[in-house]
């Protein structure tokens, strides 16, 4: 899947999966159905385009680390290098959403790591 962010009443973000095949965009929304997500199919074009918002993403990124990591990431390299809109739509979900924030990540990350930080400190300063 994809992500992208949506202009729109402040913005959002949305992660997109395409497909030509109609029965395979049933299937991938079954999948995420059976998730406990709420996924949308629409047509665009020739493809048929499985999407997910942003309140789905938010459920998804509390239970595992990498897609929480995945999506702060992707925000703060938004927020840093992309269009005016896409850094204003960025900073707005950091500011909205703070699990997505990329200190928190890096602080829950060193939280769950205990003392290794500390000891690779330490070796650092003993050279």
């Amino acid at each position: 899947m994809y992500l992208e962010l949506v202009s729109g009443r402040g913005g959002s973000l949305v992660a997109k999966y395409f497909t030509r095949d109609l029965e395979k965009a049933l299937k991938v929304a079954d999948k995420l159905k059976a998730a406990g997500l709420r996924p949308n199919i629409v047509r665009s074009n020739a493809n048929y385009v499985v999407y997910i918002a942003t309140a789905d993403l938010l459920k998804l990124a509390e239970k595992d680390d990498a897609v929480r990591r995945t999506i702060a990431l992707y925000l703060a390299e938004k927020a840093k290098n992309g269009t005016p809109r896409q850094r204003e739509i960025a900073e707005k979900i950091l500011k909205r959403i703070p699990l997505f924030s990329i200190n928190t990540f890096l602080f829950l990350r060193s939280r769950s790591r205990g003392g290794r930080r500390l000891r690779s400190a330490t070796a650092e300063y003993r050279r």
